[in-house]
């Protein structure tokens, strides 16, 4: 079966990493690949693996982009296409859509009208693809009760962090961090976002303000990403009064060096799709607090700590139970490694290619 796949999405995001973790192991698989690539965006080490690589020139949200893909599926002889987002081509060929979180029907994020064209293209993929691939249990719920897709026409695949989030220190990487932010342990990892308020910074930052308050040591406060939020009023007085460290974004090297020599990763969020952090973290060891909503407790189950997001007092508790005992801090980084054991991108692989067989059966026999 040739398979075109649409990786003019990728970039420095969760869609970004999903595109590409999953490639390489679809090729690992032996799966025929023909990958469509944005000559100006490659995917990083495409050339050595054993796939089709096409440039292919029109924008993802253009119209024009499926008048290309229509001439590109014939020239390539393509049995099915595989878009990682909402925005599809339409094609003679099946086409199979990853849906990532409904982020856009449950939060306004975007300019009303902008929002209103999201929702829609979500919905026009729903429609119009031969099947859908959920992140999570919970998104596949999210599909079936926001956009009333049939069950039977959802699979949920798990994502998995790049090889670099692993728990064996690397010589000199904490001495980096400290030159390059002045980062000393004990310290907490905490991520800001363009999407703050589903993130929840707010809940994080008053819970590490009782922490310190009640912890009896000094630690820092390491806050990665965008760092939109922090000029927030509101968000603003709270980071004033914890003297954060912000990083800015940081490559997943550096990323994975922090959660690595991290007490604890906060993760409050108010939906998540998946939570691709939340696995990065545990894939170092980084004990993980995390809110209990959306996908969150799925993903998470014993290798994280789960509060309601709100809670601030007990995650408060949690991080101050990680810096005064040796033995807890232990125990949370054994748990979050065993989880952690549970993700990899050659079973996302075959789960996905499980799929473009399931849907090219049922193709054939109608």
């Amino acid at each position: 079966m040739r398979v075109g796949f649409d990786a003019r999405w990728y970039n420095k995001s969760g869609v970004g990493s999903y595109v590409a973790g999953l490639l390489p192991a679809l090729a690992r698989a032996g799966c025929e690949l023909v990958v469509y690539v944005d000559p100006g965006n490659p995917v990083p080490g495409l050339d050595k693996l054993e796939l089709e690589i096409v440039p292919v020139h029109s924008a993802k949200y253009s119209p024009l982009s499926s008048l290309e893909f229509r001439r590109r599926e014939k020239a390539d002889k393509l049995d099915l296409f595989h878009c990682p987002f909402y925005a599809t081509p339409l094609l003679e060929c099946p086409v199979v859509v990853t849906v990532h979180d409904l982020i856009p029907f449950l939060f306004p994020i975007y300019p009303w009208w902008k929002q209103r064209l999201v929702q829609g293209g979500y919905r026009r993929a729903a429609r119009r693809t031969a099947h859908i691939v959920a992140d999570s249990v919970a998104t596949a719920n999210d599909l079936q009760k926001i956009l009333d897709v049939p069950e039977e026409k959802i699979s949920t695949v798990h994502l998995a962090a790049d090889a670099d989030f692993h728990p064996c220190i690397e010589a000199g990487e904490l001495e980096g961090l400290q030159r390059k932010f002045g980062i000393a342990p004990p310290y907490i990892v905490v991520a800001d976002a363009g999407n703050w308020r589903t993130k929840n910074l707010k809940s994080a930052l008053e819970a590490l303000i009782i922490a310190r308050r009640n912890a009896g040591r000094e630690f820092q406060i390491v806050i990665f990403g965008s760092a939109n939020a922090l000029g927030v009023p509101g968000i603003r007085d709270l980071a004033q009064k914890l003297n954060l460290i912000p990083t800015g974004y940081v490559e997943t090297p550096e990323l994975a060096a922090l959660f690595r020599h991290a007490h604890a990763f906060m993760m409050p969020s108010l939906y998540e799709g998946f939570g691709l952090p939340l696995v990065e973290a545990m894939s170092c060891g980084c004990p993980v607090i995390s809110s209990n909503r959306g996908s969150l407790p799925e993903i998470a189950q014993a290798g994280a700590q789960r509060f309601d997001p709100f809670n601030i007092d007990e995650m408060a508790a949690a991080v101050v139970a990680l810096l005064r005992s040796p033995e807890e801090l232990q125990q949370k980084r054994a748990a979050a490694l065993r989880r952690a054991a549970d993700f990899s991108w050659d079973k996302a692989a075959q789960e996905t290619i499980w799929v473009y067989h399931h849907v090219k059966q049922l193709v054939s026999a109608s």
